[in-house]
């Protein structure tokens, strides 16, 4: 009998052991941020292509470029007070260097202030311009297509830039 009662209590603390797991899985899940928010979720791959002009520019200049990526999002109505002069909140800005050619760079989203995703609704915005490194000279010379939408559309498939030199007066696109 006692070993019954001794099955018994162990079957029962093992239910009850389940719950605890099963009820601690619960609120880990509730708690953890969003899926944007996973600390790999906000890296993506910008292609850059240049114009004949503007290769041979930077190659003869020994210039090199910028991709300058900028997070944000719109504010949950508390975090109101936090939102920037366009009314968004600022996540950070990432700026890769790379040389004066045509290449693919990798934004990894370190920058990212992770503090303030609870301070957004909806979802992450990003901005991306590429621009000259200005180690020939103290301005800019090239224009170049920029992106300007939402962070999980360049996660999905690698966003691609043309740059040419502001000189050649070339239209530029804004990617979305």
């Amino acid at each position: 009998m006692q070993n019954d009662a001794t099955l018994q209590d162990r079957v029962f603390s093992s239910r009850r052991l389940k719950r605890v797991v099963v009820f601690a899985c619960g609120v880990i899940l509730l708690s953890t941020p969003p899926a944007e928010a996973s600390k790999n979720d906000f890296g993506f791959t910008v292609q850059i292509t240049l114009s004949p002009k503007a290769a041979a520019t930077l190659a003869r200049t020994s210039e090199g470029m910028v991709v300058s990526a900028t997070y944000s999002g719109d504010p949950i109505p508390a975090a109101a007070k936090h939102a920037n002069e366009i009314g968004q909140i600022d996540l950070g800005v990432e700026d890769v260097e790379m040389p004066g050619k045509a290449a693919t760079a990798q934004v990894t989203g370190s920058k990212v202030n992770r503090e303030h995703l609870s301070w957004v609704k909806g979802p992450i915005l990003l901005n991306v311009n590429v621009y000259s490194a200005r180690r020939s000279g103290p301005d800019n010379i090239l224009a170049c297509d920029f992106f300007d939408g939402k962070l999980q559309q360049a996660v999905r498939q690698p966003v691609s830039l043309h740059c040419s030199l502001i000189a050649e007066n070339a239209p530029t696109k804004h990617k979305f």
